[in-house]
This record gives C-alpha cells, structure tokens and sequence, in this order.
C-alpha cells in the first residue's frame, strides 16, 4: 500500500490545481482627481450556475468619496458570448447601503436586484457581458434593475434605478464622508453578491477581458482586472481559489504519505 500513497497524494493536488473555483481579479487605478481605488471580482462557475462577487477594496478615502471613485459596473468576455439569465443580486455579508432611499426604508434592505441591471454585449471595450447600477449600460430592465429572476425588481429610490450613481459601490474602509454627487444617494459599502445562470459547458479559462467601471459614463475611470494572466485586462487567468473540500482531501493524502515514511525510516 505504501507505494501507491505518493501516486495518490500527487493525483489528487494535480485535482486540486483543476478544478480550483473560485477565480478572482483584482484591479487598481486613479481617478482624474488623483483618488486611489481598487475592485476584485471572484467568479464561481458550478454547473449552469455563476456567483459574481463584486467588490469595492480601495483604502480609506476620507473626503474623497465623489461619483467618479465609486465602483458602479463589472464587464467581461465569455467564451461564445452567452446570453445569461440573471437570479439575485444581494448585499454580501458584512455589507450595507449608506444613505437614505426614497421609495422605501433601506435600513436592513440586503435585496438589490432593482439596482443592478445585466446586459449582454455592453462592455466599454466590446465586452460581451456586463453588470452595472449607471444608466451607462442601456437600462436592460426598463430603467429597472434585473436582477430577479430576468424581471425587473423592486426601486428602492428614485430617480429610477440605473441612472446616476445611486447604489454604486463604495470602500467598507472609506471612512464615509462624501462629497461632490454622493451626499443625497444611497450607496452599498463593501460588495454586492450577484447569481446568474447560463453558464453550462464554460470554465475558468472562458472568462477574458474583466474591467471594473468607475462613475457614471464610460468616460470615466476604467480599470483592467488582472488575475495573473490578464495584466492588460485582455487575457484569461485570475487567481483560482481551492475549494475547502479538495484542500482536505489533500491534506488526509499528505498526511497519510507523511505517516508512512516515519513508519519506514523506524
């Protein structure tokens, strides 16, 4: 048995390495005001299914909070540029929106599929998928988001969703204190969660060309994800996550191999 454990101890990183999910980009920049800013965006394909989560890590940006530092689109290719059926799009834990809305009380609200829209082939660089909260990505539910199940959901303030910066997304670590058009919207602080389905057949490797967008135009700041393989933004790759399962398996596996060789060298 013993000579089989290394066999199977290399065969199951070798596992591990595949199917790692999900992949995460990162991306940096500076806004025309000289403000710092950063995204990440984990992607997490299982099945038919794609979990996106959407967030806002630049630093504490006191007094520097303007519309064009605040993260408002997510855009990238698909391989075969798919038409996605959207599910949800839902505060992520730890996350809240900032501000009063004026069609409902948003203490507590974590449903923002009305506030993000999904829209294939609306990239600012020719993109074939997008998620935005600007009205820059052509109102794909009627000037409300669509992020319930294809249908449009709930305003939770007007002017009506997608248009202006409302609902953009801004840093946990901002240390809030808005100026320029943010003193009268809401805003989410942190990450929005967003599912979507359609995604059958595609991997890792099929998602290209991610780019997070600032503000409310395309004229605005728009910053490449790099994922490792991507540094122009154009390339595939990301940094691929290991699933919580398969790095136990590995471990019991290199365990096993560890526990043999003392066995041998007694």
């Amino acid at each position: 048995m013993k000579k089989y454990l290394l066999p199977l101890a290399l065969a199951m990183a070798a596992s591990l390495n595949a199917s790692a999910a999900p992949i995460l980009f990162q991306g940096s920049g500076v806004t025309s005001g000289g403000v710092a800013v950063s995204a990440s965006a984990s992607f997490d394909l299982v099945g038919n299914n794609l979990t996106i989560v959407l967030t806002n890590t630049s630093g504490a940006n006191a007094l520097a909070d303007v519309p064009g530092s605040t993260l408002s689109g997510l855009f990238w290719n698909f391989t075969g540029a798919p038409v996605l059926t959207t599910v949800s799009a839902m505060l992520t834990a730890g996350s809240s929106i900032l501000g009063t809305c004026s069609e409902v009380n948003c203490a507590g609200v974590t449903d923002v599929s009305g506030e993000f829209g999904y829209k294939a082939g609306s990239g600012p660089s020719g993109q074939n998928q997008g998620i935005a909260s600007s009205g820059y990505i052509s109102n794909p539910g009627g000037n409300i988001g669509n992020f319930n199940n294809g249908a449009a959901g709930t305003n939770l303030d007007d002017p009506a969703s997608l248009d202006g910066i409302n609902f953009g997304i801004i840093s946990s670590l901002a240390d809030f204190n808005p100026n320029g058009g943010l003193e009268d919207v809401p805003v989410i602080s942190n990450s929005v969660t967003f599912m979507l389905t359609g995604v059958a057949g595609l991997t890792n490797a099929d998602i290209t060309g991610v780019r997070f967008q600032y503000g409310t135009n395309f004229n605005e700041l728009s910053i490449p994800g790099d994922g490792g393989g991507g540094g122009n933004g154009g390339g595939g790759g990301g940094n691929s996550v290991p699933e919580p399962g398969s790095l136990a398996l590995l471990g019991i596996g290199l365990l096993g191999l560890a526990a043999s060789a003392r066995r041998r060298w007694r």
